[in-house]
């Protein structure tokens, strides 16, 4: 595919609104008005005609942070247009799946947008990918798997995609590299639970097992990056992720199958538990901890509990 002499979109979102633009006076657009001829035009959409953009990074979105969009859209209203082209006989979302998002949830009928006719496949997934980017960032492993998706697509080199996102060509390699790691490490990314330092640091082990008992290390322990990497350089003589802050004669008592079980429900919960066997045969106690008050709705909510059921 020729991809020189194309314009960088690094600038950000502003770079859309430089072509010419028609104002359309009507009360709310319909596809296929004054589309002819012109580069855009700014109209009041009704968002039941809108579609979101097959094109979009963006996995999920924060529950508290598009309410919060919600409720000061619902009292300013929308005051940056979303960009839509006409598809199919509607509108399909180039970029403002946050705004559009919360002026649904805000009880609005229509939002402005800036109608893109002239808008190609190519430029919707650069434009969904530079306003997530530019506006709220993607977490890691989304962020790596729109760079993928762009990359493979277009059939461009990291390189190229580099030019054309005005990123570093090794930014976009360090975060692709992300994608190699194992699903429950990509996992613990996505979540939160991992940095994208100490993701990049295990996206270097090439044993997986390996890498798994690292991963639940870090999160087991709250391991730094730097910890991370001294833990690297060490010989993995005993399961990484078997360290327990009861008493040696205890430890001493946990079999093999104990550690391995401890490691599995640690993942299981995305959080620290412990396995503390007693003395007396068959009895002992599970440990699990956790951080803050939503991690305890969360793990509570794991075991089926939920405090407006009683």
């Amino acid at each position: 595919m020729q991809t020189r002499n194309k314009p960088r979109l690094g600038r950000g979102l502003s770079a859309l609104m430089s072509d010419p633009v028609i104002i359309d006076d009507s009360a709310v657009a319909q596809p296929g008005e004054n589309a002819g001829g012109v580069h855009g035009r700014l109209a009041e959409i009704q968002i039941t005609e809108i579609d979101d953009n097959p094109h979009q990074p963006r996995e999920k979105l924060d529950p508290a942070a598009l309410a919060e969009l919600a409720a000061s859209i619902k009292s300013t209203g929308v005051l940056q247009p979303v960009i839509v082209r006409e598809h199919a006989g509607r509108y399909q979302l180039i970029a403002g799946h946050r705004r559009t998002s919360a002026a649904r949830q805000a009880g609005l009928t229509t939002v402005p947008a800036l109608v893109r006719n002239d808008s190609t496949d190519e430029q919707q997934v650069e434009w969904a990918l530079i306003e997530n980017i530019q506006r709220q960032d993607l977490n890691p492993i989304e962020r790596a798997r729109a760079y993928r998706t762009y990359v493979q697509r277009f059939e461009l080199t990291h390189a190229q995609a580099a030019e054309r996102l005005g990123e570093d060509r090794t930014t976009i390699s360090n975060f692709l590299r992300l994608l190699d790691l194992n699903p429950g490490v990509q996992d613990m990314v996505g979540r939160g639970l991992l940095s994208a330092g100490h993701a990049k640091v295990l996206a270097g082990v090439a044993d997986a097992s390996r890498q798994d008992a690292l991963a639940n290390r870090c999160v087991l322990d709250g391991l730094s990056v730097r910890k991370l990497e001294e833990l690297m350089n060490e010989p993995p003589s005993e399961p990484v992720a078997a360290t327990t802050e009861i008493s040696p004669h205890t430890r001493q008592l946990k079999s093999a199958h104990i550690v391995e079980l401890e490691q599995a429900l640690s993942r299981k919960l995305g959080t620290k538990l412990r396995i503390m066997p007693a003395q007396k045969k068959g009895s002992g106690k599970i440990v699990i901890q956790y951080f803050s008050l939503d991690d305890f709705d969360r793990l509570t909510e794991i075991m089926g509990y939920k405090q407006d059921s009683i």
